[in-house]
């Protein structure tokens, strides 16, 4: 299932764990100490973040490095293991990621503890820093493909005991109702990434669920918080974490429609004039949708604005959502017939009538999108 998962690369050493004996008692807290290192000729500040807590029988610390010189971070949590596992591949995922960024913003990790404490561990620093994004990571464990959480349900019913020992059945959590992610799936093209991951309105109810629903509720700045469960064994979770990552950073896309004109068995392609951005490149003709309109009175517009041609609009080829420069569009094409007019030059020096994808030197995505239009034309031909 999926693709083969690529070389992790070894993180720097900027975590470290000790062991000690187990206390009579439980004890959980945190403390904060800044530091100096030195490294080569430079002089960073960090702040050195331990954490105690126990787990099985020992006592774990756990220390975390944040440089004070980084201003854009995300955060990324996994979760300790629990029940009768012996691992927990959102750990494993989220240690992968220490010491990576994703559009350059510093990815910070936190393993979460799998009970009370651990669920409400984000809500409560969430205001001591200034996160751009937020990833949880779990273990769905009879899950066969991943599932991005949209929902977290106002509900703890826990078929096991946490691993503090609670066991709740049928309670709310806080009454208020129901929780819903502040991603906008919609910019996210789920189809193209690893595994396809299944959208879902159900995170559980059990600590997931509760992690996702308190750091919700903490979500002043209505930052992208989103939570993302694992099947136990999952092809490149590493890579699929970062493409999570990579869409709740970019930003929200624009619409544009792109017409594939058909005629006589062939789709027109244009080159995009000298005076123009992107010149020399080749192009389906199209523009951004102004307030109101659809694909279908963007393309009507924009190819007479654009060809000096009156089109019909007709059925959808698909959507293609790309980074486009600076920003993020999300690319409507459809296939157009010409109802009158003759050709004119405005925003391109020259057109050509094709009828496979490697005539031309396509711009952006659009090769993709020529070889989508290629594989319809028998059928376009036969409909014309």
């Amino acid at each position: 299932m999926g693709r083969k998962a690529p070389q992790i690369p070894t993180p720097p050493v900027i975590s470290v764990q000790r062991v000690l004996p187990k206390a009579t008692e439980s004890t959980y807290f945190s403390e904060e100490t800044t530091i100096s290192i030195s490294s080569s000729s430079t002089s960073i500040n960090q702040t050195e973040y331990v954490t105690i807590c126990q787990s099985d029988d020992k006592i774990i610390i756990w220390r975390q490095f944040s440089h004070e010189n980084v201003n854009t971070q995300v955060l990324v949590t996994g979760f300790q293991k629990f029940g009768n596992h012996n691992e927990n591949i959102s750990e494993q995922i989220a240690n992968s990621l220490i010491g990576q960024k994703v559009r350059d913003h510093e990815i910070i990790v936190n393993i979460l503890s799998v009970d009370e404490a651990g669920s409400r561990y984000v809500s409560e620093i969430y205001n001591q820093h200034d996160f751009k994004a937020i990833l949880h990571i779990g273990l769905a464990e009879n899950a066969l493909l991943p599932r991005i959480e949209l929902r977290a349900k106002d509900i703890l019913n826990f078929s096991i005991p946490d691993n503090s020992g609670r066991l709740i059945k049928n309670t709310p959590i806080t009454g208020q109702g129901d929780l819903f992610s502040t991603v906008n799936i919609e910019d996210w093209d789920v189809k193209n990434m690893i595994d396809q991951p299944e959208i879902s309105n159900d995170a559980g109810e059990y600590i997931c669920n509760e992690t996702l629903y308190r750091t919700l509720e903490s979500n002043s700045k209505n930052i992208p918080v989103c939570f993302l469960h694992l099947p136990p064994k999952q092809d490149d979770a590493y890579g699929l974490v970062m493409q999570c990552l990579d869409r709740m950073l970019r930003p929200p896309c624009i619409d544009v429609g792109a017409g594939a004109i058909i005629s006589n068995g062939k789709f027109l392609a244009a080159r995009r004039a000298p005076s123009e951005k992107h010149a020399g490149w080749w192009e389906f003709p199209g523009g951004k949708f102004e307030p109101g309109e659809d694909a279908v009175d963007c393309l009507v517009r924009e190819i007479s604005e654009e060809l000096d041609l009156e089109v019909t609009v007709h059925e959808e080829v698909g959507t293609w959502i790309f980074d486009h420069d600076d920003v993020v569009v999300r690319l409507h094409v459809r296939i157009c017939r010409i109802a009158s007019g003759v050709m004119k030059m405005r925003v391109h020096d020259r057109f050509q009538w094709c009828d496979n994808p490697n005539e031309v030197d396509w711009l952006g995505p659009d090769k993709d999108i020529a070889s989508a239009i290629s594989a319809m034309l028998p059928h376009l031909h036969q409909d014309s």
